[in-house]
């Protein structure tokens, strides 16, 4: 199922945030069965692969939307206020302050974000910080059926072949 980062979200401004980190995404729509349940998604940004994802909800009625697809809008353009680096990542990819787009946000509570989304959201800012990126991303959502009784590691493992076979720019 395609679908569109601009059906699915929008986006609030906040004032008391520092740019590029003071944005706001939130569903457009908080009721869709549609999305609950395992999965994978790719996302794309234009016609580029970024990102391959999985979702295995670990209670019933769990959202991808909501769950998945909103943490990888919010790290991959590094424009969410929830963007934050573990500690440990950070120490792992302390040559990201050296991109622009890098705001040093150092904490457990948020979206954790890596280096090769830094890289991508820095290579992309000029269209990232005029607020109208959402047109620009689709997600394709393969929701997994109940027949295949797969299990959350089975999922992960055929997540990580696309992975390995497709090496979208954000998975790497």
């Amino acid at each position: 199922m395609l679908l569109r980062a601009e059906d699915l979200f929008r986006i609030t401004i906040d004032s008391n945030s520092v740019f590029p980190l003071n944005l706001s995404f939130e569903l457009t729509d908080d009721s869709q069965p549609t999305f609950q349940g395992p999965g994978i998604y790719f996302m794309y940004y234009k016609t580029e692969l970024v990102y391959i994802g999985f979702f295995y909800p670990s209670q019933k009625n769990r959202d991808v939307r909501k769950e998945r697809m909103l943490k990888e809008i919010a790290t991959i353009t590094m424009r969410s206020k929830q963007v934050v680096f573990s500690k440990n990542a950070f120490n792992a990819h302390q040559q990201c302050v050296n991109y622009p787009i890098f705001q040093g946000e150092i904490g457990d509570n948020g979206f954790q974000t890596s280096k090769n989304r830094v890289e991508f959201a820095d290579k992309n800012l000029n269209e990232f910080q005029k607020n109208k990126f959402l047109k620009d991303f689709s997600f394709y959502w393969f929701k997994e059926d109940k027949k295949l009784g797969r299990t959350r590691d089975e999922l992960k493992k055929v997540t990580k072949q696309l992975i390995n076979f497709y090496k979208p720019t954000c998975n790497r």
